[in-house]
C-alpha cells in the first residue's frame, strides 16, 4: 500500500517533467541548472498533507518575463561590476564559446536590447518550437493536468479501498 506521501511525490515527479519538457521547448536549456533545481517535500504537517515545490529563482524571469523597465542595465552608469552583465557575459561565453571581451561586447549589447524591447526579446523567440517564451509553469500544467489527475485519484482510491478492506476484515 503506498502512502499519501508517496502518492505526492509521483504527482510531484509528473510535474517536474512537465516543467522540463516546456522549459526545452520554449529554448530554456543551456546547462541543465533549471531542471536540477526543481525539487519538491511531501509531506504530513499538522493534519494536512502537503505537497511544496521549488526551483531557481531565476524560473520566474524564464515565467514571467520582465518589462524593459525592469531590466537592470542602464548604460553609461559607471557601476564597475553588474551580476546581471556577469550573467549575459557568462551565457555567450557558453553558449557561442565566445571569449571573454568579445562575451563582454555580446552582453551589453544584449542588454541594451533587453532594456528597449523587455525579455523575452522579439529575436528570442526563434529558439522556441513553441511560439511562447513565457507561461512554461502555467502551459506545463495543463499538459499534465489530465496525467495528474488520473495519477492523484487513482493512487487516493487505492488507498480509501486498502484502508476500507484492512478495516473492514478486522471488525468481522
Amino acid at each position: 500500500m503506498r502512502s499519501p506521501e508517496e502518492i505526492l511525490r509521483g504527482g510531484a515527479g509528473i510535474i517536474e517533467a512537465g516543467i522540463k519538457e516546456e522549459s526545452r521547448a520554449q529554448g530554456h536549456y543551456l546547462t541543465g541548472g533549471l531542471e536540477k533545481s526543481l525539487s519538491h517535500i511531501a509531506g504530513k504537517f499538522g493534519p494536512f498533507r502537503m505537497l511544496t515545490g521549488t526551483g531557481v529563482s531565476y524560473a520566474n524571469v524564464l515565467n514571467y518575463g520582465v518589462t524593459a523597465a525592469r531590466v537592470p542595465f542602464k548604460e553609461g552608469s559607471g557601476a564597475g561590476t553588474s551580476q546581471y552583465i556577469e550573467g549575459l557575459k557568462q551565457f555567450f561565453m557558453t553558449r557561442k564559446g565566445l571569449g571573454e571581451k568579445e562575451a563582454l561586447s555580446a552582453a551589453i549589447a544584449t542588454a541594451k536590447v533587453h532594456k528597449k524591447e523587455g525579455m523575452p526579446t522579439r529575436a528570442s523567440y526563434q529558439y522556441s518550437s513553441t511560439g511562447a517564451r513565457t507561461g512554461m509553469i502555467e502551459i506545463a500544467m495543463r499538459k499534465v493536468e489530465p496525467r495528474l489527475d488520473a495519477h492523484i485519484v487513482t493512487g487516493f482510491d487505492n488507498l480509501v479501498s486498502d484502508v476500507f478492506a484492512r478495516v473492514k476484515s478486522e471488525t468481522v
